[in-house]
């Protein structure tokens, strides 16, 4: 439970950051830039809901409508950056108790780059369905979703 708590406040704040940066960004996406705040995002509606297309939108770097695995990596890298204040390749636990705030419970382990990257990796191809490299809206539906970090941590 303590896993699943943890894991779900990483999700939860990657797309809450992808949200807020999906507007910092905007100036330098790609003319074809797909958004579904701007209602030209009619692509991304299999991604899920709002938070979820704009997540998919700001990981999409190249707007191909398909996130690749360095698309995606580089998203849930930042995040851990953010997370990892010292810089050390580890997420402790004191930097998980500040990230994820004081009602939360401590997380039960340090988690190191190696360890982080493995998780995103193995989950990344679980949720590319169709094994072509890259996740579709669809799939992307399946990745954001906590019930499904869960699993792959356990």
């Amino acid at each position: 439970m303590g896993r699943f708590s943890m894991i779900r406040k990483l999700l939860g704040f990657s797309i809450l950051a992808a949200t807020f940066a999906v507007g910092a960004h905007a100036a330098d996406a790609p003319v074809k830039y797909v958004d579904p705040l701007a209602g030209n995002g009619i692509a991304l509606v299999p991604a899920g809901d709002t938070v979820s297309q704009i997540a998919f939108a700001y990981a999409d770097r190249d707007a191909d409508l398909y996130v690749s695995w360095e698309e995606y990596r580089n998203r849930a890298m930042r995040l851990f950056a953010n997370i990892d204040t010292n810089g050390d390749g580890v997420m402790e636990i004191s930097e998980l108790a500040t990230f994820a705030g004081p009602d939360a419970k401590p997380a039960p382990f340090d988690i190191s780059i190696a360890t982080y990257n493995a998780v995103l990796r193995k989950y990344f191809d679980d949720a590319d369905k169709n094994k072509d490299g890259a996740l579709t809206p669809a799939e992307w539906h399946d990745v954001v979703r906590p019930s499904n970090i869960a699993n792959q941590i356990r």
